[in-house]
């Protein structure tokens, strides 16, 4: 029952993450949208595959899988945002 809810959420956190980058202009308010739900989403989402059948050898992959999302999502959201800002990325569109 635990692991369903935990998998409905994320999945509610990760399809708002998705309408936010669908409907946002500016790409720092999309990669607010991204990361923040990617990293909500996608973490109970791993977190209700681990408990939907207890703690078996398998769900060791997942919590692996669980760590390395919450330690590279942050990197790759910043590295996006500070190359937009070197570049002086404004959100406009450009004619040509």
């Amino acid at each position: 029952m635990i692991a369903k809810i935990l998998i409905s959420f994320g999945l509610v956190f990760v399809a708002i993450g998705t309408l936010g980058i669908l409907r946002f202009q500016d790409i720092y308010s999309r990669l607010q949208a991204s990361g923040v739900s990617d990293n909500a989403g996608l973490g109970l989402v791993l977190l209700g595959l681990i408990a939907y059948q207890g703690m078996e050898l398998q769900d060791v992959a997942l919590a692996f899988l669980l760590f390395l999302l919450l330690l590279t999502n942050p990197i790759v959201t910043h590295s996006i945002a500070k190359s937009a800002f070197t570049q002086r990325h404004t959100g406009a569109k450009e004619e040509g």
